[in-house]
């Protein structure tokens, strides 16, 4: 016991420095200094006066693994304690430490500089031009950046053309469907269906134009919108709404109806006018349109909830018809209003009823979930703080949707929602780190590990009532939202792991012989398992005839889910294993079918249009990749993508395969070809892939604007393709005539 209490090495035989002298310290060498001199040999050889006034470094002691583990029990303890708490970044944390009053240490000037130094990044960033001649920001972790990635990764492709956002919405010439669509087409009676033919009449004012309107087709067209959008967007509420809009229809035709209200009502024909069995002329949209546009300052200046629901009403229809930054726009005001009357806080309770609160608590929270899925194709700052909590998930049965939705499903929605808006402040800092090595994400405190860690113990605390595997025994209407509370799962997945999936694919495509790592591959794998469950969850769609591609997100999530399976099929096609692939080649070809078949509705908008047309591209450049030899493809990319943080997760459940197999049943013998192809051997088709598309290279050469010029300016946001698809008016009128 004595020889161990003594130390092993006297002092006057030890060689290691007690402390460096500040010289070596910046050199980084050995001081050697004998114990009990004054200066070391380095400054005593060289005359430098040796002095000790840095702090001495501190050590840590203890292996890698020990830590990590260490940091995430500390991580789990702050969570547990504060479920809100923000751990994102340094900064985050020092703020959270600063409101609860505990001192925390300064950081160190490595971390600082590393802060000032993605500052100057973010500074460094172009503002890129509009249809407008404007410049707007799009941030680098935004799709659109994800998609030019993509292009550029599997394309090879040097003409281009630009085109961004649409036009300005306020221009009285503009038409918000399809611009070189004529009115006429909208004029014939198919199937019987009723016209509306006094609609387009110009009127003095928008209260006498909408009671020009038969009250038989103005009815039907509320039918319409509480049937099929009010269940994925809850802005309004039926009885409240059909008890104003009664008393205004029995008012005397003098006395002024409230604008605020008659907004929200034009905006709930013109988003109905798409989904509704009553035949409706385009000229009667843009009527419509004109008179919102009349009504809109009106709103702008109101601070009630009229005005909240009227902006996020025409924020939607500017969505849809190629007008998304006006749309941004919109949603912003909306936000602001939102504040201003206390909607963000439960605690806000002025002479008001039950229903009336809960109305409040749906309004916010379809606010929240509608302004998160914009900041996350633009990547930009959101208007909403993150502590949403203050709000808590509205009564089902006060509210009416306990009659079309599962018990509880608003309540497990909104715990997705706020997941989804935690993604959505991660992304910036995911997406900015571009050189770090894979390893660095397998630390427990990532902030987007931390995000899929929570999105997996949301799936495995879900009710058995509301998973997939019960879906087919609820209710008709009650199987739509169950399926888009899986998909919007699924795309936050998709979001904090596609830069992952693409980082592997660029791996493959610089050194075939180099295998990624096993980091890499298990958050990669993740993903792909997420784009094929969402692609089968939106075919599941289409087989029980849910499937919206006129008002709401199914068409967009077929596009993030068409990416990533044709990402999956490149890599697959690089390693010479195509067998790997089949699964997301059958899904990705079943779903541009789907696409196909709803270009040919001529009541799908824009937008919707544009990301359809998108869906079947991606399915002819997979076709491609499957029949070209894996040498031919150029790996003169060099770009280092930003990988999705990696962290201790486990797999994710997913559709089964079988399911959608045996449910689905489309048709995969052949394709109905969109726009721009007269036939399908013009096209493609799956019996007879052709092994050259001239049409699909020049819709990838179209999105390959400004490729040798700056690096930076790729950073967009693909969602808004459908701008950049406007670039051929020719291809629109092809389309036209499509019988």
């Amino acid at each position: 016991m004595e020889t161990h209490s003594r130390r092993r090495v006297p002092l006057d035989k030890r060689k290691r420095t007690e402390t460096s002298c500040d010289k070596c310290k910046s050199r980084k060498q050995k001081c050697d200094r004998i114990h009990g001199q004054t200066q070391c040999r380095y400054c005593e050889l060289h005359g430098i006066e040796c002095t000790s006034t840095q702090p001495r470094k501190k050590r840590v002691y203890g292996n890698v693994e020990g830590l990590g583990t260490r940091l995430a029990l500390l991580e789990s303890l702050v969570k547990g304690l504060l479920p809100e708490a923000n751990l994102s970044s340094n900064d985050e944390m020092q703020q959270l430490g600063k409101s609860l009053g505990i001192p925390l240490p300064p950081l160190e000037d490595n971390t600082i500089n590393a802060q000032k130094n993605k500052e100057e990044e973010e500074i460094t960033l172009p503002l890129l031009p509009d249809q407008q001649g404007q410049v707007q920001y799009i941030g680098p972790a935004s799709s659109f950046g994800f998609h030019l990635k993509l292009r550029r990764l599997i394309g090879n492709y040097t003409d281009f053309q630009f085109s961004m956002f649409g036009k300005n919405a306020a221009d009285p010439d503009i038409t918000l469907a399809f611009p070189n669509a004529s009115g006429a087409a909208y004029e014939k009676d198919p199937g019987g269906q009723r016209t509306l033919s006094n609609a387009s009449s110009d009127c003095g004012s928008p209260s006498e134009a909408m009671r020009e309107i038969d009250p038989t087709t103005l009815e039907s067209l509320i039918d319409s919108y509480f049937d099929v959008v009010h269940s994925d967007f809850p802005v309004l509420h039926d009885a409240s709404f059909r008890e104003t809009y009664e008393l205004w229809t029995v008012s005397d035709a003098t006395s002024a109806a409230n604008p605020v209200w008659l907004c929200g009502l034009f905006c709930v024909l013109l988003l109905a006018r798409r989904v509704a069995s009553v035949s409706i002329p385009q000229e009667a949209e843009r009527h419509w349109w004109r008179y919102v546009q009349t009504l809109l300052p009106t709103v702008f200046f109101a601070s009630n909830i009229f005005a909240v629901q009227a902006l996020l009403l025409a924020a939607l229809h500017l969505h849809n018809t190629s007008h998304r930054d006006a749309c941004w726009n919109l949603t912003g005001t909306a936000v602001r209003i939102a504040h201003a009357i206390g909607l963000h806080r439960d605690d806000v309770k002025h002479a008001q009823s039950p229903l009336g609160r809960e109305l409040r608590k749906q309004l916010w929270w379809t606010l929240y979930a509608f302004e998160q899925m914009q900041v996350s194709s633009y990547d930009r700052p959101s208007v909403i703080e993150h502590n949403v909590s203050l709000v808590s998930c509205p009564n089902e049965r006060i509210v009416g949707v306990a009659g079309h939705c599962p018990q509880d499903y608003m309540k497990w929605s909104q715990k997705l929602v706020i997941l989804f808006g935690t993604a959505c402040r991660v992304l910036n800092t995911v997406g900015n780190n571009h050189n770090i090595p894979d390893d660095a994400y397998s630390r427990p405190l990532s902030p987007a590990a931390g995000v899929l860690r929570d999105l997996i113990k949301w799936q495995k605390e879900l009710p058995s009532h509301l998973r997939l595997d019960v879906t087919d025994s609820l209710a008709p209407s009650s199987r739509r939202p169950i399926l888009l509370l899986h998909a919007q799962f699924h795309y936050t997945v998709l979001l904090m792991s596609r830069s992952t999936l693409l980082r592997r694919a660029t791996v493959l495509s610089t050194n075939i012989d180099d295998p990624p790592s096993e980091a890499l591959l298990v958050i990669s794998k993740t993903c792909i398992d997420s784009g094929r469950a969402l692609g089968r969850l939106l075919l599941k769609l289409d087989s029980i005839n849910k499937f919206n591609a006129f008002t709401w997100w199914d068409i967009f999530y077929t596009v993030a889910s068409a990416l990533i399976l044709v990402l999956d099929i490149s890599c697959s096609a690089k390693q010479n294993r195509l067998s790997s692939g089949a699964a997301s080649k059958d899904i990705l070809q079943k779903l541009a079918c789907l696409m196909s078949r709803q270009l040919r509705d001529w009541n799908v908008p824009g937008s919707m249009a544009k990301w359809a047309t998108i869906v079947v591209d991606v399915n002819a450049t997979a076709e491609e990749l499957m029949t070209t030899p894996t040498m031919q493809r150029s790996a003169r990319l060099q770009d280092v993508l930003a990988p999705a943080a990696i962290g201790s997760i486990e797999p994710i459940q997913h559709i089964p395969q079988h399911e959608s197999d045996q449910t689905i049943g489309i048709n995969d013998t052949g394709l109905a070809i969109p726009f721009p192809y007269s036939s399908p051997t013009d096209g493609f088709s799956y019996e007879t892939p052709a092994p050259g598309r001239e049409e699909a290279q020049q819709f990838w050469a179209e999105l390959s604007f400004m490729d040798d010029l700056n690096e930076q300016s790729q950073d967009w946001s693909w969602d808004d393709i459908d701008a950049i698809l406007r670039g051929s008016e020719q291809q629109n009128d092809t389309r036209r005539h499509i019988p």
